[in-house]
């Protein structure tokens, strides 16, 4: 096959040529960390045939609608011949290998090929003990001998800080192998204008450092909801005549913590909160808001659990005839953090702490395991409950979206 110049960001070309055993490129949003990641997989294919390539992701999703398709183009560029095979996850090279696309949601799932060389993308969203696993289960397949070392890489944004996986095989212990290699948003030239403001505007400061920059930031050496400040914060409002009222709660038998909120020029406003011993206590008490618009935004388990009842958590609530709001399932508990931080750090939304006092207070005094997790606890009403309560509602109406970038511009030199 000929030789082709494609053009590459400074630390794309580096990752796609390290002949380390691990080198990893950690990186901001947009900065062009996956297209690293299948053009490393194309060249090691190509460069030593009758190698084969492992890609994994957290999902099969993520392979579907970013890994195979990248793989594909990237094919194309260099002008290889292939073939899909996407009911087995699979692109066979004419005259090459294979390249094996596989999910890491279930670890005990990566058996049964054997593969010279891997490419692990976003493992950092993981924590620790997760990555570890998936660490060990996929270098377990990495052993198809050929003339060159096998390698195991890693594609990832720094999700979990200090306290992640990366930080501690990439950095802290400073390995033999382990090569590390910066990519910026900025190292990309190719993004839309105001891509990185976008980002300062979605995220607190701490993350926006992360996500731009890909710095390892600790995100557990301050309270959980740091950038909330009472006196800041704060709102005289109470419930008008009117008001719309969105009404958040997280269901635990004794204890269902209800936040109340408003709507004001998009600030979301905390003006009353109550605890229900039970969902039915629960829409007794929404009699006190008689007269008012009510949304419900619950804890999405609501949908299968129940906490007394014979039929489940939500579908009471519908059935005494309030409108209910509620994904699928519940988004991940750094994601209701990193939108309420978010809000908290750009000043759009308040909290009245003479009405919601157990919110306010949890919003200060919650802390971090050691684990680097929120902590929680078994009591009912608690901290946690409160804070996970108002998160169903935040998450729900002010999700971060990260912004779209532009795809990198390839082409020959």
């Amino acid at each position: 096959m000929p030789s082709i110049d494609i053009a590459l960001t400074e630390p794309q070309l580096e990752f796609v040529a390290s002949m380390d055993a691990h080198p990893g490129i950690v990186g901001g949003l947009g900065s062009g960390k996956t297209r690293a990641g299948t053009m490393r997989a194309v060249a090691l294919l190509l460069s030593d045939p009758g190698a084969n390539i492992g890609v994994f992701l957290p999902t099969y999703d993520l392979l579907k609608l970013r890994a195979m398709p990248g793989v594909e183009e990237d094919l194309q560029m260099v002008g290889a011949q292939y073939t899909i095979n996407k009911s087995e996850f699979r692109i066979d090279v004419a005259g090459y290998g294979f390249i094996i696309f596989r999910s890491y949601d279930n670890p005990t799932r990566i058996v049964s090929f054997e593969i010279a060389h891997a490419i692990v993308d976003e493992i950092d969203t993981l924590k620790k003990d997760q990555a570890e696993l998936v660490w060990r289960k996929i270098s377990e397949r990495v052993r198809q001998k050929r003339a060159r070392p096998n390698s195991v890489a890693v594609v990832t944004t720094p999700d979990q800080g200090i306290n992640g996986f990366v930080y501690e095989k990439w950095v802290k212990k400073q390995q033999k192998g382990y090569r590390l290699i910066k990519a910026p948003t900025t190292s990309n030239p190719f993004l839309p204008d105001g891509y990185v403001d976008q980002i300062r505007a979605n995220y607190d400061p701490i993350l926006a450092d992360l996500y731009i920059n890909g710095e390892f930031v600790s995100l557990n050496d301050k309270k959980v909801y740091h950038f909330y400040n009472r006196q800041r914060h704060y709102t005289p409002r109470t419930i008008q005549q009117g008001d719309w009222l969105h009404v958040s709660i997280d269901f635990n038998v004794g204890g269902c913590c209800a936040t109340t909120w408003v709507i004001e020029d998009n600030k979301p406003k905390a003006v009353d909160e109550f605890v229900s011993h039970d969902t039915q206590d629960f829409i007794n008490n929404l009699t006190r808001y008689a007269g008012h618009k009510i949304t419900i935004y619950p804890d999405a388990s609501g949908g299968a659990s129940r906490t007394n009842a014979a039929e489940s958590d939500i579908k009471m609530i519908e059935r005494a005839g309030y409108s209910v709001d509620a994904p699928s399932m519940n988004p991940a508990i750094r994601d209701r953090v990193n939108a309420f931080n978010a809000l908290f750090a750009h000043g759009r939304i308040e909290i009245n702490s003479d009405r919601c006092p157990n919110l306010a207070n949890a919003l200060e005094v919650q802390g971090y395991t050691e684990r680097g997790e929120p902590e929680k606890f078994n009591d009912h009403p608690a901290i946690d409950d409160w804070v996970d309560s108002s998160g169903y509602f935040i998450h729900q109406r002010y999700p971060i979206n990260a912004p779209l970038s532009a795809p990198l511009k390839w082409g020959r030199r």
